[in-house]
């Protein structure tokens, strides 16, 4: 969990990557006055220089709170519900067919998040991830 009045955003290269980056993931730390994501919706995509990363296009796919309650696209808003849930994000069911209740956040990204999960979808001139061949002589 990130220490209070920092933000980590999770910068993955994605399935569409090229081979040598896929699979990947950088995580950047924000201080509390450049965490300019506020408002924004998950599914949306932004400028990468709002986070550091000029060239880049980004899409925010999710993302948890200091509690550490995940984010939801289904849910709107930048509250937290009480929803019953069969599958998918935020619960993974023990049976098969059963429900439980969770709480979870809206799909708008706030300043009580601590965490928000991103995506590649445009990359920039700036090296961002290292290619598989690099890591193994970095070794």
């Amino acid at each position: 969990m990130a220490d209070e009045g920092q933000f980590k955003i999770n910068v993955s290269a994605g399935k569409d990557a090229p081979e040598e980056f896929r699979g990947q993931t950088k995580v950047i730390t924000l201080e509390e006055n450049k965490f300019t994501l506020v408002g924004k919706i998950v599914g949306e995509t932004f400028n990468g220089a709002l986070i550091g990363l000029p060239g880049y296009e980004l899409k925010i796919t999710g993302g948890s709170d200091r509690g550490g309650i995940p984010i939801r696209k289904d849910v709107h808003g930048p509250t937290k519900k009480r929803i019953l849930l069969s599958k998918g994000p935020c619960y993974v069911p023990k049976k098969h067919g059963e429900k439980r209740r969770k709480i979870v956040r809206g799909n708008e990204i706030t300043d009580d998040m601590t965490q928000v999960n991103t995506i590649v979808v445009k990359y920039g001139k700036e090296k961002l991830f290292k290619a598989k061949g690099e890591e193994e002589k970095a070794e």
